[in-house]
């Protein structure tokens, strides 16, 4: 076999089709950072759409923040995701696009604004925290968990992290309910040097 043939056949290996691996699009949750959350439902339907259409995995629609911690007049719908906003978005979503929304440690009345799932259009609650949070985060993914939710958690700032502390979080994190855990860097390295 001549060696373009070994490479075309290694690449198309390579880059088939690949089950576990999820496409999960935070257009909505992340660019509300840049905007208060405050999109029109014209934007947000057409972002589901678009998901929708091209096959994605997963949409975040926004956070589950508390609005005793941040202020509606000065926030949009997608910094709470309530029920009926997310309806009026989606429907019952009976596609096989899940929905997700963030949940941030210190920053989320879980017990009371995640309803449960079977109540909710949202599939999945990812948890954002940070390192010294974990012991609420813990308690967070298990509420979700226990509500019928796919989990996941965000470990934010891990270059700022000694390597020693992120393996006891993964520690403990292996031995929770939690889906799958993303260790994210929000200062552009994974490692602090």
């Amino acid at each position: 076999m001549s060696e373009s043939a070994n490479a075309e056949n290694a690449g198309g290996k390579w880059v088939s089709y690949r089950p576990e691996i999820k496409v999960f699009d935070c257009t909505i949750r992340d660019g509300g950072l840049m905007n208060d959350h405050k999109f029109d439902d014209s934007i947000v339907k057409a972002v589901y759409q678009a998901c929708v259409d091209g096959g994605i995995d997963y949409m975040e629609i926004g956070y589950k923040n508390s609005k005793k911690i941040f202020s509606t007049d000065d926030n949009g719908a997608w910094k709470f995701c309530e029920e009926d906003d997310i309806r009026r978005i989606v429907g019952d979503n009976d596609t096989d696009l899940k929905i997700s929304a963030m949940a941030d440690a210190e920053k989320s009345d879980y017990k009371e604004d995640i309803l449960p799932c079977s109540e909710s259009p949202l599939d999945m609650i990812r948890v954002a925290t940070y390192i010294h949070q974990i012991p609420l985060a813990l308690n967070m993914i298990k509420d979700a968990h226990d509500k019928g939710y796919e989990t996941t958690l965000n470990l934010m700032a891990q270059s700022t992290v000694p390597e020693r502390e992120v393996d006891e979080a993964l520690q403990l994190l292996a031995k929770s309910e939690v889906g799958s855990i993303y260790v994210v860097d929000s200062f552009g390295a994974l490692y602090s040097e």
